[in-house]
């Protein structure tokens, strides 16, 4: 997430009154990178790749997929709390979900939908379609919740203004605590290496929080942090895990068998061996009782109409 800059920097550069489409050698970059990845990938996760292509769309065609000024959509207490009070509930829906799907530059945008790509496959890929979208959905409502509750307390505290903030990253550090929560469980001994610095997994995600933050002062670390919360709550509360498992037992059902030996759960089974025919007998073996008796036979009557 990066805090926005002014409203009307963002209409010159962006376009989003305008009606032509936004499209830069970066955003030519990032679409290339994903059509490859798209090919490459031997199953094709809808759910990853409608997220990245919405981001795009919202990116390069504003007039069409987010059309609102970079002011009317970015996050922060102070406007969520105004939209709220005045019972815009449109402008709360617009700045709780339309700021995750804005980004402030094509640099943004290339670095959060890499992320995305990698992060997305993997966790749709474990959870399942269904179960990622409502993860998504969750992380971003989270945050956004937990942000309202930090904010504050660090303003008074601490005289922080977390300011007005776009971009995908919050949902990104959720989707990164969930993949990596075996090795952030406490007491695990697993290390990851955080800009060349090996320090445990368990902390990982907070020290690249504050390494992105340092090499990249417009980036918002509340809503880094938040998002990091939110991928933290989501593996704490047993009713969304009991969602999830309804979502992968549904998916199994519908899953087609690889042959047409399956089990009784639906799932593939192996094969049965295919018969073989029984070698010949050697010349030098004896011959078995019922062939004896049938060239006995054979015998007898070619001796007859002989």
């Amino acid at each position: 997430m990066f805090h926005a800059p002014r409203p009307h920097y963002h209409h010159r550069r962006r376009g989003r009154n305008d009606q032509g489409a936004n499209i830069s050698p970066m955003v030519i970059m990032l679409c290339a990178k994903v059509w490859q990845a798209y090919q490459d990938s031997p199953v094709k996760p809808p759910v990853t790749f409608g997220l990245v292509a919405y981001n795009i769309a919202a990116h390069v065609y504003p007039a069409l997929a987010m059309p609102f000024s970079l002011g009317q959509v970015c996050f922060s207490t102070g406007a969520f709390w105004a939209a709220w009070c005045a019972r815009d509930l449109a402008e709360v829906a617009v700045r709780t979900f339309g700021s995750v799907f804005t980004h402030a530059d094509d640099m943004h945008l290339y670095w959060n939908m890499g992320s995305l790509l990698v992060k997305g496959v993997l966790l749709e890929d474990r959870l399942g379609s269904e179960a990622l979208a409502v993860f998504v959905a969750f992380s971003i409502v989270a945050s956004s919740g937990i942000q309202l509750v930090v904010a504050p307390f660090l303003a008074r505290a601490f005289g922080y203004d977390c300011g007005c903030a776009v971009g995908f990253s919050g949902v990104l550090f959720a989707m990164k605590v969930v993949l990596n929560y075996g090795d952030h469980a406490a007491g695990s001994d697993a290390t990851s290496s955080v800009w060349g610095v090996r320090v445990a997994s368990r902390h990982a995600h907070w020290l690249e929080i504050l390494v992105s933050g340092y090499l990249s002062p417009g980036s918002s670390l509340v809503g880094h942090a938040c998002g990091a919360l939110a991928g933290m709550l989501w593996l704490q509360l047993p009713l969304l895990h009991a969602l999830v498992n309804s979502f992968k037992a549904g998916r199994a059902r519908r899953a087609p068998a690889r042959n047409r030996f399956t089990d009784g759960r639906g799932t593939a089974g192996p094969a049965p061996a295919p018969r073989r025919p029984a070698p010949p007998p050697a010349e030098d073996q004896p011959i078995p009782p019922a062939n004896r008796d049938a060239d006995e036979v054979r015998r007898r009557r070619v001796a007859r109409f002989g």
